[in-house]
């Protein structure tokens, strides 16, 4: 026969499995990683280059912002999950233009993904702040926002 003592460490054991068992669904979901092609709109009124997205390249060269385009392109793969997106980027310019070559480096929070999502849209702005996020479909551009003109 089994004591009050170790009754009581059987049923406190149980519990902690329980707890346990029931948390770990919601940890695999947060550390789901999936490969999206990736979206960048540059609103930089210059071109960059050479961008890597949690470095992983993710295109050559985007052209300047200007009204109706935002230097947009699309490559093709890029594995992320939620959290932090790290997005890096060497500025371009024409010769003698100021931080030529200068290597940006932006984060961004990814704050969902959904399991239906193909794109990984990134928007990067000219004060070396970033937007990263994930959808079914291609978005539109986003207008600029203020204080980051």
């Amino acid at each position: 026969m089994k004591s009050k003592a170790d009754a009581a460490m059987n049923t406190l054991a149980r519990r902690l499995l329980v707890g346990l068992i029931s948390v770990l669904p919601l940890t695999a979901c947060s550390e789901r990683v999936m490969n999206l092609d990736v979206a960048i709109y540059n609103y930089w009124p210059r071109a960059i280059y050479d961008v890597a997205v949690n470095g992983q390249y993710a295109g050559g060269a985007y052209m300047a912002y200007h009204p109706g385009g935002a230097g947009g392109s699309t490559v093709c793969c890029v594995k992320v999950k939620p959290g932090t997106v790290t997005i890096e980027y060497s500025l371009g310019g024409s010769e003698g233009a100021p931080r030529l070559g200068e290597r940006i480096h932006a984060t961004a929070v990814l704050s969902e993904l959904p399991g239906d999502s193909k794109i990984l849209t990134v928007h990067v702005y000219p004060d070396e702040s970033a937007v990263a996020e994930a959808s079914k479909e291609y978005v539109d551009e986003r207008p600029e926002p203020e204080g980051k003109k």
